[in-house]
């Protein structure tokens, strides 16, 4: 029995979280596609690739930084040859921002027997146990490896010196690793717009009533408010910091870890934000605000929907070749009746095209509002990769513990009771 991921990047986007007069915040990464959705919508399955055998390969496990340039490049080169990978958190840049703020990422590189790298994996290494870079800010995880590499988890264990890998949303798992090491699944979407996201937001309007509504509620903003407008890509630190501030106010008002105690994953924010990598072999930063996306490089984005001159609602998130990862969604309580989360989420929809924006991620996690904003469905995996019977009696253990907790009468007070008493309790998710 494995658990249910317990924390996507943005607990409040993909569990019960605030919900106000239909608004709804959205965030986390998923697998993805860049051809025009199709509706119904459509599933994608797991596939197995023919396996390059493993006496043909071998592991080496260094810290990040000790990888050279070619690394970083072969490392694109080869994220490039599946669409699997097309995450923001795969890219070398987001483990390099990773190892920036925390200095503990770890990388195992699969190299073939005349040394060529076949793939590679950022981890760090956690009380004996393998976690994705960036903990549980990551939504995207798997061995970013060429097709075909067969991968033996067993082995990649004792070179990294971890009796497991705990991992919560595996994006492109081979099919034998789900029965092999007891895996679950769950849904996970994303809103392909094709080459006129402005049609797809009009499909939205006419299928969900909210979407329907929310146009209303805009221009009732706009009349009581001031004039709306949409700043796509704002680069301002002190909205940063408001939105920051605003999430973090959110997060306690709805009695759920915030993301953003410790202090690496504020620097992690304000490191994309900023740009300031200086990454080797990449292409190189910028700190000017963009107008067109499509072949930007990894970095932060932060989105700002005003009103008049007061911003009622921001977006944190990752944009990389015109694919916007929606991560951590917010919003000024006091507009709360205008609905401002989904007034901003359909004003980037509607802005999308014309910056080069093809795709919009929502994440794993199965709530409703998330079926009403996307049109194409996949799949995530989830548990702990081990032979060991120890631990994987220990993981199924609190996972039973968790899903017992959840089923408790009364569990919003519960929850509000703990998160009161200790208000980090479940802080070792981001240590």
């Amino acid at each position: 029995m494995t658990p249910q991921p317990s924390m996507p990047s943005d607990p409040l986007a993909n569990g019960p979280g605030e919900v106000t007069q239909g608004d709804c915040d959205s965030a986390s990464c998923c697998e993805s596609a860049l051809k025009k959705p199709d509706r119904p919508e459509a599933k994608e399955t797991f596939v197995t690739s023919p396996a390059i055998p493993q006496d043909e390969q071998k592991i080496d496990v260094c810290e990040f930084a000790e990888l050279a340039p070619s690394d970083l490049v072969r490392w694109e080169q080869i994220r490039a040859m599946r669409k699997d990978f097309e995450p923001p958190f795969f890219a070398a840049r987001f483990a390099a921002a990773v190892n920036s703020v925390r200095g503990d990422v770890l990388t195992a590189v699969f190299r073939s027997s005349n040394n060529e790298p076949l793939g590679y994996l950022p981890f760090h290494r956690v009380g004996g146990v393998g976690v994705p870079a960036g903990r549980f800010l990551n939504d995207a995880q798997n061995v970013i490896a060429i097709p075909g590499l067969q991968v033996d988890w067993a082995e990649l264990a004792r070179a990294a010196k971890v009796r497991a890998f705990n991992l919560h949303a595996i994006v492109g798992s081979e099919a034998d690793w789900i029965e092999r090491y007891q895996l679950k699944s769950v849904n996970a979407f994303r809103a392909d717009l094709g080459d006129d996201s402005g049609d797809y937001l009009k499909r939205l309007e006419k299928e969900h009533r909210t979407i329907g509504k929310q146009g209303q509620k805009t221009r009732k903003l706009g009349r009581e408010i001031g004039p709306v407008r949409l700043e796509l890509d704002c680069r301002c630190p002190e909205i940063l910091k408001q939105t920051i501030a605003w999430k973090r106010a959110q997060y306690q008002r709805t009695h759920i870890l915030d993301l953003f105690l410790p202090d690496w994953t504020r620097d992690l924010i304000t490191l994309l934000h900023e740009n300031s990598l200086g990454q080797p072999g990449l292409q190189p930063d910028s700190t000017v605000a963009g107008d067109n996306f499509s072949n930007d490089s990894l970095r932060g984005i932060c989105s700002v929907l005003w009103a008049g001159d007061t911003p009622v609602a921001t977006h944190i998130g990752m944009i990389e070749h015109g694919r916007l990862h929606y991560w951590f969604p917010t919003y000024d309580p006091a507009f709360a009746r205008y609905s401002p989360g989904t007034a901003l989420f359909t004003e980037i929809l509607r802005a999308a095209t014309p910056h080069g924006i093809h795709c919009v991620d929502m994440g794993y996690g199965e709530q409703p509002y998330k079926k009403k904003q996307t049109g194409t469905t996949t799949q995530v995996v989830h548990g702990t990769i081990t032979h060991s019977r120890w631990h994987r009696m220990a993981f199924a253990a609190e996972a039973t513990l968790v899903q017992a907790l959840r089923r408790v009468p009364m569990k919003e007070t519960v929850k509000r009771a703990i998160r009161t008493i200790n208000p980090s309790a479940g802080i070792k998710k981001l240590k």
